[in-house]
Formats: C-alpha cells, sequence, structure tokens
C-alpha cells in the first residue's frame, strides 16, 4: 500500500468515465440536434447567393458550414459535462439523502466511537466522525462523507460484536476513507444511475414510440452498453474492497491476522448471493477470495483478457463521437483530427492497460508473462471491433434511413460489408492489440518497473504517455477506414489512408522509437562488463523514444497535407443520392479506368444524345453522385481533374462553378483543398435537403 503507482480502483474508473462520456455526448446529439429544426435553415444559409471570385466563395461557402458543425459540436460536448455536474450534485444529495434514510445521527459519547478515535489518534488530518443508523440495513459498516468531513456509518448492532471484530471492521472503513474511494466510486454510481434514468430511459421510450428504422438497432445497443457499465462498476466496488483490506494490513498498529481473523468469520455466500456473483453483479467479493488477496497482495494486480476486453469496448464507444468532435473543431484536415482522437482515446486506454501491465510487471504477477499478454492484447483489439459497433452511430445509416439534416451524422455499422473485409479491419485491431500488449510489458521490463522508489511513478507515468502517442495515429486511421469502409468508399481512396508516403515513414519511424527503451535496455545487457544487478537508466531512452514517436505521430497525421485530402471525399452519403438506372449503349468514350474504381452498375451513365447528355449534365443530382463515385484519380491525375472541372461547370450552382473555376484555372498544379472540400459539403447539403 506504500507503491506511488495508481491503485486498480482507479484505473478502471476511467472506463466509466469514457463510456458514460461517450453515452451523454449521443444522447445530447439525438435531443438537441436531431431533434432540433432550426440546423437545416443555418446549413442552407451558407449557400450564396451572389456571384464574386471563385475563391472567395468556396473560402466564404466552406467557412459558414464549418462553423454551423462546429457550433453542433459545442453542443453535443455540453452532454458530458452536464453529466459530470450532474453527478456531482447527485454524489452530494445521495449522501445525505442515505442519512436520512438511514436515520442516521452522530455518536461522540459511546465506546464504539471511542475505539474509532483510538485507531486514528495518531493520523494527520480530519477525523472520521461516528454515525449510528437508528435503521438497520443489513451493513454493518460503510465509509461516507467528503474528504475535509469523513463519516464511518454504522449498524447500531455493531455495538454488540467482540472488540477484534470491531477494530477490524472500523480500520476496513478507515482503508476506504484513506485510499479517497469513496466519493469517486459514489460520482461513478451517480453517473450510472444518470445514464440509465436520464438518457436511456428516455431515448427508448421516444423510440418505443415511434422507432423507425433505426429504432430496434438503438435499443439492443443501448441495454448492452448499460450492461457493460453496470458489469464494470460492480468490478470497481469489488476491486475497492481488497485495496481497503491491505490498506487495513498495512496499518503499523493493526495486530497481525485482525483482517484475516475478520474475514474468516464472515459467513458463507447464500444461494441467491452465488447467482449474483455468477452474473458479475456482486458489489463485495467473496471471504475466500478476499483472504487469497491477503496472502497474495500481488494478486490484485493483474489484468485479465476480460478486463483488456473490456477497455477496448470503452475505447471503441468513445472514439466515433470524439472523432466528430475533433473533426468540426478541424475542418479539412480529417486524418488530423482522427490523430488526435486517437491520442486522446489512446492516453485514455494507457491509463487502464499499460499502467495495469506496468503494475505486473513490477511484482512479477503471471499476466505479466508472454503467453497471458498476447491473449489479452488480441482481447483488447477485439473490444475496440466490437464497441467501435456497438455506439448508437453504428445503428445504420443515419443520413439514408432517417434522413437526417445533422452534418455530424455519418455511417459506421459494418453489417453491410462484404465479410472479407470486416475480417480484414478485425485482424488489424486483433493482431495490434496483442503486439501492442508485448510491447508494454516489454517497455516495462525494460524501464525497470518496481512497485516503489522515487522513480516508479514518473516513469509509469511517462510509459502511459509514450503508449498514448504510440496508439494515436494507429487507432485513428482504423477508425477512419473503417468509417470509409461502412460508406462504401472506392478502394483506392481508402488505400489513401494509410497509403502515403508520410504516413509510412511516420508510422516506421515512431514504431523505431517505440522499441528504443527495449533495445536500449537489452544493449546494455549484452555490452556491459559489470557483474551483479544491473541499475536501469531509462530517462535518456525514454526522451528519445518520446521525441521520435511524437515525430513519427506527426508525421504520419498532416505531414503530407495536400495529399491525404482526397479521403474526406467519400465522408458523405451518396447512397442517399438519386442515381439514373444503368443504360445498355454506354458512351464509348467513358472513362476507361472508372471499371476498375466502382462497378459498372453503379456509375452513372449518360445516353449517346447529345442534347440529352448536356440536360443531365446539367442536374446536381447526377453531378454529385458521379462525384462520390470518380475516386481520387479525378482529383490527383491533371487529365481527370480537368474532366471533373467540365463536370462541376454543369449544374446551375455557384459553388460547383467555382470550384470549376479553380480547378481549371491549376489544371497540373497540386490539389486544391478548398475546391475538393466545398464541393463536397454542397453536395451533402444537396443529399440532405434535396437542393
Amino acid at each position: 500500500m506504500s507503491s506511488p503507482l495508481p491503485l486498480p480502483t482507479t484505473t478502471r474508473l476511467v472506463l466509466l468515465v469514457m463510456v458514460a462520456g461517450a453515452g451523454a455526448a449521443f444522447a445530447t446529439w439525438w435531443w438537441l440536434v436531431l431533434g432540433r429544426d432550426n440546423w437545416p435553415h443555418a446549413q442552407l444559409a451558407c449557400l450564396p447567393t451572389a456571384g464574386a471570385a471563385p475563391d472567395a466563395v468556396l473560402a466564404r461557402f466552406t467557412g459558414c458550414v464549418d462553423d454551423v458543425r462546429l457550433a453542433q459540436s459545442a453542443v453535443v460536448l455540453c452532454g458530458p459535462l452536464a453529466l459530470s455536474a450532474l453527478a456531482v450534485l447527485c454524489r452530494a444529495a445521495g449522501r445525505r439523502l442515505g442519512l436520512w434514510r438511514w436515520r442516521a445521527a452522530p455518536d461522540h459519547t459511546s465506546p464504539l466511537a471511542g475505539r474509532l478515535a483510538a485507531l486514528v489518534a495518531d493520523e494527520p488530518g480530519p477525523r472520521p466522525v461516528l454515525w449510528v443508523r437508528g435503521r438497520r440495513v443489513g451493513v454493518r459498516a460503510r465509509a461516507s462523507g467528503t474528504v475535509r468531513r469523513p463519516l464511518i456509518v454504522a449498524d447500531s448492532h455493531v455495538f454488540a460484536l467482540p472488540a477484534r471484530q470491531t477494530d477490524a471492521m472500523l480500520r476496513h472503513e478507515l482503508g476506504h476513507i484513506r485510499l479517497r474511494d469513496v466519493g469517486r466510486v459514489r460520482l461513478a454510481a451517480s453517473a450510472w444511475w444518470l445514464l440509465l434514468l436520464a438518457v436511456t430511459a428516455p431515448m427508448a421510450v421516444a423510440l418505443v414510440r415511434d422507432p423507425g428504422l433505426l429504432g430496434a438497432g438503438l435499443l439492443v445497443r443501448m441495454a448492452v452498453v448499460l450492461a457493460v457499465v453496470l458489469l464494470t462498476l460492480c468490478a470497481v466496488l469489488r476491486v475497492r474492497e481488497h485495496d481497503a483490506d491491505l490498506a487495513a494490513v498495512a496499518d503499523p498498529r493493526a495486530p497481525e491476522g485482525e483482517t484475516a481473523a475478520y474475514l474468516g468469520a464472515a459467513l458463507p455466500p447464500r444461494r441467491a448471493e452465488r447467482v449474483v456473483r455468477s452474473l458479475g453483479l456482486a458489489t463485495h467479493p467473496t471471504p475466500a477470495a478476499r483472504l487469497a488477496v491477503l496472502g497474495d497482495p500481488a494478486r490484485s494486480w493483474g489484468l485479465s483478457s476480460a478486463e483488456c476486453l473490456t477497455t477496448g469496448l470503452a475505447a471503441g464507444l468513445v472514439f466515433t463521437d470524439l472523432a466528430l468532435l475533433v473533426s468540426a473543431a478541424l475542418p479539412g484536415h480529417t486524418q488530423l483530427a482522427y490523430s488526435v482522437a486517437g491520442l486522446l482515446t489512446g492516453w485514455a486506454v494507457a491509463g487502464v492497460v499499460t499502467v495495469a501491465w506496468w503494475r505486473a510487471v513490477a511484482v512479477g504477477h503471471r499476466d505479466a508473462s508472454a503467453v497471458r499478454v498476447a491473449p489479452a492484447g488480441a482481447a483488447l483489439g477485439l473490444g475496440v471491433l466490437l464497441g467501435s459497433q456497438l455506439t448508437g452511430r453504428a445503428a445504420g445509416d443515419w443520413v439514408r434511413d432517417t434522413g437526417t439534416v445533422d452534418g455530424l451524422a455519418t455511417a459506421l455499422s459494418l453489417t453491410e460489408v462484404p465479410p472479407g473485409q470486416v475480417l480484414l479491419l478485425g485482424l488489424v485491431l486483433v493482431v495490434g492489440g496483442a503486439l501492442f500488449g508485448l510491447w508494454s510489458t516489454a517497455l516495462a521490463r525494460s524501464l525497470g518497473a518496481a512497485p516503489s522508489g522515487p522513480r516508479s511513478a514518473p516513469a509509469c507515468a511517462a510509459a502511459a504517455g509514450l503508449s498514448g502517442l504510440l496508439l494515436a495515429v494507429p487507432l485513428g486511421s482504423w477508425f477512419l477506414c473503417a468509417r470509409l469502409t461502412a460508406a462504401g468508399a472506392a478502394p483506392d481512396i481508402r488505400r489513401a489512408v494509410v497509403g502515403t508516403p508520410w504516413w509510412v515513414a511516420g508510422t516506421v519511424t515512431a514504431v523505431a522509437g517505440a522499441v528504443v527503451p527495449v533495445a536500449a535496455a537489452r544493449a546494455r545487457t549484452w555490452w556491459s562488463a559489470s557483474p551483479g544487478p544491473r541499475r536501469p537508466r531509462p530517462l535518456s531512452p525514454l526522451i528519445a523514444a518520446v521525441v521520435l514517436v511524437a515525430a513519427g505521430a506527426g508525421r504520419a497525421s498532416f505531414g503530407g497535407s495536400p495529399g491525404g485530402t482526397p479521403a474526406e471525399a467519400p465522408l458523405t452519403a451518396p447512397a442517399a443520392s438519386p442515381a439514373p438506372a444503368p443504360s445498355a449503349d454506354a458512351d464509348a468514350d467513358a472513362d476507361a479506368d472508372a471499371d476498375t474504381i466502382v462497378p459498372p452498375s453503379q456509375l452513372p451513365l449518360f445516353p449517346s444524345d447529345p442534347a440529352q447528355r448536356n440536360v443531365m449534365r446539367k442536374d446536381t443530382a447526377l453531378v454529385c453522385r458521379a462525384l462520390s463515385l470518380g475516386g481520387t484519380a479525378q482529383w490527383t491525375d491533371p487529365r481527370r481533374r480537368s474532366e471533373t472541372a467540365e463536370l462541376l461547370a454543369g449544374p446551375d450552382d455557384l459553388v460547383l462553378r467555382a470550384a470549376s473555376d479553380v480547378l481549371t484555372g491549376r489544371p497540373s498544379g497540386p490539389v486544391d483543398t478548398r475546391a475538393l472540400v466545398a464541393s463536397v459539403l454542397r453536395c451533402d447539403l444537396y443529399f440532405r435537403y434535396g437542393r
């Protein structure tokens, strides 16, 4: 208990924060964006009404649409903030309500209050006050209050217990107070109840009354997410009991074997308790499990595959909404926005699994062995895949199935994607998770992970920070590729996410930097001639690793900005656009390589009659459909770019014609981002609003 490393209770609470925040963000988007009709007018007001210079038209249009979507993101962000504020209020109200419901009153004169005062006589800081329940509720004692005003609430029948059992019970509750887990756990429980009563229940009622095409999928996902949060909360409650037991044993004034004797005298679990425990809903571990941890405290510092799976679920649930919010704040830089979301999510994941693996290596836990780490890491990757499909965003194609007018609506469901592509995406995550687990444990060993010491906590924090940097680009790239795959993007557009020289060079640099500490430790082992144990010197290799990984992640994220922008094109919803029926007499001068991008049946083929073709070229729906199916070559290849400029010049639309003028003025130069983004945004508005 003297270790400066974060306890298991602390790291597991991160999962609850992640999932609750994701649920609140999605609910806010559902109620305050999709449920309001003022957003269409705000976006339609961005359409230019008067001609101007092409560059000025594109800049004003894209800037206006970006401002509207940024405002939507600000509204969505209010959900997690409101949930946090309400959870704080509910924590304070729940504490006072519990004292009132139990008819508890402070006790300063009883023998039990005297024993409590004797146990904390030499401790600095606020002294806990004993409160006695007037109504027996089946719990002997419970830590409550705040950090400045701690309380221990006990049942009235505790006075009849033997003195040895009373002291052990009070030391256990004092352990909760010393670890400061009372307020955090109560806050997590309040967040779960708010997620159930203020988020899930109203949405479920609304979906039952008007299910639509996405109602069934959303209801199932909400139930699964609530179950995951509840199971995680119960796991946190069980783990905190182990921490409090160890804190009670660590008290230097505690008689030897006092806590073990107290736990050994507990009654075995009843049949109903065994059923609840088998479902994972028990809030307290069995006396046998608590005695096992007392005999070997390192048992509680492991990391099982189930916990890694839960961590991956939390990461997958939170990533999509986070990426959409960051994308709205960084318009025109989709890949960079996804890397930033990957960095934030990666740090949250590292705060759980990297710290847990560090603890396991420090105490020599068997969960840190390679035979256990690889499956646990694979479970982490599988959890990310499952979490990405359990989020409400993956309930279906929002634009197609609901006709939403929200700029943040997206398609992330992989249910309609060919199985081969889903298998490949899942295989990448599973293998990547296993490699990340092996690297994390190797990093902990190379940096000399120890449960105590002046460098123990700083080195663990640095390892967690390095892990977040390393996960930023892979996580962001995977989710962007998954989003493009779900949207039915062409293969060359999906490859454009990871197929640029900047991305490859940046990823190689980041991976090379990540193995620097491990390689440095191995080099010291091989080349050092001094006998005896070797003291690790992690500072220099760790600094070099952080610099290299940060440089590689930055290079992969936005080093090749002009080349990476075509990946933004298919993020619209081409499935909702009208398309002409395929014609048997296709035009002979159609693009020769178009068949290699999309199937011929999906191409908007024009009739051979020139008059009819001219009429159809003025149809905005057909032009936008062709633009969404054209692939990246229409922007990067000079010949295809001139054809794209001619295509955009057909409709009577100021934005598309301005984009055509910009492309015509730069026929062989670098891709103009404004023309590309403005064309995509304009077609997106047309698909959503029909004009």
